[in-house]
């Protein structure tokens, strides 16, 4: 934008809607989804934020990717819903959520962390607590405050295998 010219315009500002969307080209193996948990409140001072995210145990990222190679400075779209022509067959989108991280305290520069972690041979959930590893439920796992969701892409694509 060339802010001078805009400055002596005299024609009226229209406001217009917008929608701005960013997809993936390629996806990792792990996703890593990073809450913000913490917001400026003050001149100096960050404060955390409290409000639960519910997240799911199967992520589908299908929606958020490109249907192909975008060509150079051309946004690439979104695929349709119901089909996914121009795919390539070894694009895996479904992903497991393998851990959660939670922050224990109330301000930014203290406080402590602890983890959820799924176990996959042996199928379940373990919290870690410093030194301290508890088997726990997935509602459990659930219910928490999450600050950083750890997703692993599946290595089927079956959408109705168990998790």
């Amino acid at each position: 934008c060339n802010s001078a010219k805009r400055r002596t315009s005299s024609k009226p500002v229209t406001l217009t809607e917008a929608q701005k969307q960013l997809m993936v080209y390629k996806l990792p193996q792990v996703l890593r989804l990073h809450l913000k948990r913490f917001r400026w409140s003050g001149r100096n001072h960050r404060e955390k934020i409290g409000v639960h995210v519910s997240f799911d145990q199967l992520l589908n990222m299908e929606p958020y990717c490109c249907r192909e190679s975008p060509p150079k400075s051309v946004p690439c779209s979104a695929p349709s819903s119901s089909s996914s022509v121009g795919l390539p067959r070894s694009k895996h989108f479904l992903y497991e959520l393998s851990a959660v991280v939670m922050h224990h305290g109330k301000g930014f520069g203290s406080g402590h962390y602890t983890a959820y972690c799924y176990n996959t041979e042996g199928g379940f959930w373990v919290h870690c607590n410093d030194s301290k590893l508890n088997v726990c439920s997935v509602e459990e796992v659930c219910r928490a405050q999450a600050y950083i969701l750890f997703y692993t892409r599946r290595l089927t694509q079956d959408k109705d295998r168990p998790l």
